[in-house]
């Protein structure tokens, strides 16, 4: 089962410059050029796959459109450890390639009922940090918004995913950064935003 490990940090509004510029980043390897993201979350009208903690997803990309399914997690600190399963996007959903006979089971169950809940649309620029041989993080930084039913959420987020190494070095790298630049720890996800900008009933979404 294909396991995703990442570290999510917030950082607030105009502190992107500051965050490109810190050395750790800058002068780490430019990992492809940055790229526009759009995103579009499913379920059903009864939020079944939020209720059992899947998240659905379709992205546009530099080469073609993904099909993601993720399965929920808990989140200490920003660190994040959880199954995740993606395909090109055929036209049409296919669940035939994950692991999990459960949740396969499960979205091809309520296949025909599934509907977009929410988007994410944000810039996305990526560095490959390898601070010694044996360990390399993909350092993610997006820029974007959320959005749904007319309302939206900003993100501003430093993602720090692990390719090789320990799930200890996230930690580390994350504390080197946090010394000098304005960054939290995340422990809410663009998805669960995303529910919850898409049941909001107040006009003032920006305070959720």
């Amino acid at each position: 089962m294909p396991i995703e490990v990442e570290l999510k940090l917030s950082f607030p509004s105009g502190a992107l410059p500051e965050i490109m510029r810190h050395p750790i980043i800058a002068g780490a390897l430019r990992e492809g050029e940055p790229d526009t993201l759009d995103n579009t979350y499913f379920d059903t009208p009864a939020l079944t796959l939020r209720a059992y903690g899947i998240g659905l997803r379709l992205r546009q990309q530099a080469g073609g459109m993904v099909q993601t399914v993720k399965c929920s997690a808990q989140t200490i600190n920003g660190l994040t450890r959880r199954p995740e399963w993606e395909t090109p996007w055929c036209g049409h959903f296919d669940f035939s390639g994950l692991t999990d006979t459960a949740v396969a089971a499960l979205l091809t169950q309520v296949r025909n009922e599934l509907a977009p809940v929410f988007t994410t649309r944000f810039l996305r620029e990526i560095r490959r940090i390898s601070p010694r041989p044996g360990i390399c993080i993909l350092a993610m930084v997006d820029t974007g918004l959320i959005e749904a039913r007319g309302r939206h959420f900003p993100i501003q987020e430093l993602e720090l995913e692990l390719v090789e190494g320990e799930e200890g070095e996230l930690v580390r790298l994350a504390e080197k950064l946090r010394k000098t630049l304005p960054l939290e720890y995340e422990n809410v996800s663009k998805a669960q935003r995303g529910y919850l900008l898409a049941a909001c009933n107040n006009v003032e979404a920006n305070s959720i």
